[in-house]
């Protein structure tokens, strides 16, 4: 085992730590209330990201870029920059089914989010972009998928690999969404968008929930990153009592 590797499982391992004083609490895989508690020591101790575990800050959590291809606002794309989430560490666990047998995962997390971004709006057969913010309020429930392994280091010790995870989301309620007021006013006189700016007020909070969703699920992304992360160097014990 690498120098850095031992320091790693000397700081942050939760057996290496006084009571309590660890990433997480270990639990048995069907105790939700066990599993709640230890997700929330693990989102207050790692939210700003601990770089030395490759454990990266989730709250705030800045995407550098998104693109979104609204399908049903024809010929409009969405870039989002600089987006900024807030929330992440507040999340709570709605469900969790681990199948030992299948070695697979289903995570659910519930979240408040807030959402600050900067837009440009591009329109396609026209090289016309149309810059602004965008701003969104919203409780979502993400859902990960994704299979797991165990294996043993060379001192016998089980290890958890995360393998790929596959992230969907849904909106809990009505979610809030806005642009700044030039930018709404400049979409609304652009000759290209017309037909484009009727549709969407047909299908406003469906369009809102797609968007809100894609910034999510990239979102989640991260967070499943931290686990897999923390699954490198944290003993596979650490997480469940009963694997």
């Amino acid at each position: 085992m690498k120098t850095c590797e031992v320091f790693l499982l000397l700081v942050f391992s939760a057996s290496a730590l006084s009571d309590g004083g660890g990433l997480l609490r270990s639990c048995k895989i069907k105790d939700i209330e066990c599993l709640s508690k230890s997700t929330e020591q693990f989102l207050e101790k790692t939210c700003k990201g601990i770089p030395e575990a490759d454990i990266r800050a989730i709250d705030p959590l800045v995407i550098p870029a998104l693109e979104y291809t609204a399908p049903d606002i024809g010929g409009v794309s969405l870039h989002f920059k600089n987006i900024n989430i807030s929330g992440l560490k507040d999340q709570k666990i709605s469900d969790f089914q681990m199948d030992k047998d299948k070695k697979s995962v289903v995570l659910k997390l519930n979240v408040d989010l807030n959402i600050v971004s900067d837009l440009d709006v591009k329109i396609s057969g026209n090289s016309k972009t149309l810059s602004g913010t965008y701003k969104a309020k919203a409780t979502t429930l993400a859902t990960a998928n994704y299979n797991y392994d165990l294996k043993n280091n060379d001192k016998g010790v089980r290890y958890f690999e995360v393998l790929p995870e596959t992230i969907t989301c849904s909106i809990v309620g009505k979610p809030e969404a806005s642009l700044n007021d030039e930018l709404v006013q400049a979409l609304r006189k652009d000759e290209h968008i017309k037909e484009g700016i009727v549709k969407y007020e047909k299908k406003r909070e469906d369009c809102k929930e797609k968007t809100i969703c894609q910034i999510v699920q990239k979102a989640y992304e991260t967070v499943i990153h931290n686990i897999r992360a923390a699954a490198k160097f944290l003993p596979a014990e650490d997480f469940f009592q009963d694997i």
